[in-house]
């Protein structure tokens, strides 16, 4: 079993901290070789993850706990970094309270650390996700979060139930926004020839919309109540 232990991020992306972790043992005699980024595979890894129900694209930390909340210890979600060094955040349930991290884009490879000698890097952010879904499930690769207040135990780190964004129906409208962003760039929207409140909608982002949250809690909440009166009315 190897054990990780990184700096933990405040629960913001504005915050200056950085993951730090231990190194990790190495294997005597195998010297690392850095990984040279490959652009056109670096395009594919973030196509492969937009097809992933637990990235969020863009979304603050704010959202992120409000997704999380009264989620299962090893719950997560992947969105984009609110940071312009960064790419990626993971956020993640640990001992009833949410947690953010930055993940790491280091020479063509993700992981939550950038040492050149981490051997748990992978190529694409789905096989990382993956590779630390097994590893949590398994014991064999352990992360954990160091606390900034001393005194306090670390924080681990287990990806266990993702979190995604097609467990809900969407609107309509939403739905036909998808999919106009899976077809269209987003610098080719304004010459669409629709009329410019549609350009803008389009424009807006597509994978979490706070409206559109608001509307499904809505929702929700008039079916429920529905549910309740039918009872009532039958007798």
């Amino acid at each position: 079993m190897v054990t990780v232990t990184l700096t933990m991020a405040a629960p913001c992306d504005d915050a200056p901290a950085r993951p730090a972790p231990l190194r990790p043992p190495e294997a005597p005699g195998q010297p690392s070789v850095p990984a040279r980024p490959d652009p056109g595979s670096f395009a594919a890894s973030l196509r492969e993850l937009e097809k992933c129900g637990w990235y969020w694209g863009p979304m603050n930390w704010e959202d992120a706990e409000m997704k999380l909340k009264g989620k299962a210890d090893g719950s997560f979600l992947v969105r984009d970094s609110s940071d312009p060094r960064y790419i990626l955040s993971l956020s993640f349930r640990s001992q009833g309270v949410t947690h953010h991290t930055r993940m790491e884009h280091y020479r063509g490879t993700f992981s939550l650390w950038c040492h050149p000698k981490f051997e748990d890097r992978c190529q694409s952010v789905v096989e990382f996700i993956r590779r630390a879904t097994m590893h949590s499930k398994n014991g064999k690769f352990l992360y954990f979060l160091r606390s900034r207040v001393p005194g306090l135990p670390p924080t681990p780190v287990q990806l266990l139930y993702p979190v995604s964004r097609f467990s809900n129906v969407k609107s309509l409208q939403h739905l036909c926004r998808f999919r106009i962003r899976q077809l269209v760039r987003i610098d080719h929207i304004p010459e669409l020839p629709l009329p410019k409140p549609l350009i803008s909608y389009i424009r807006k982002f597509y994978y979490y919309d706070p409206q559109e949250e608001q509307y499904l809690a809505l929702r929700e909440a008039q079916l429920l109540s529905r549910q309740r009166q039918e009872p009532e009315s039958s007798t």
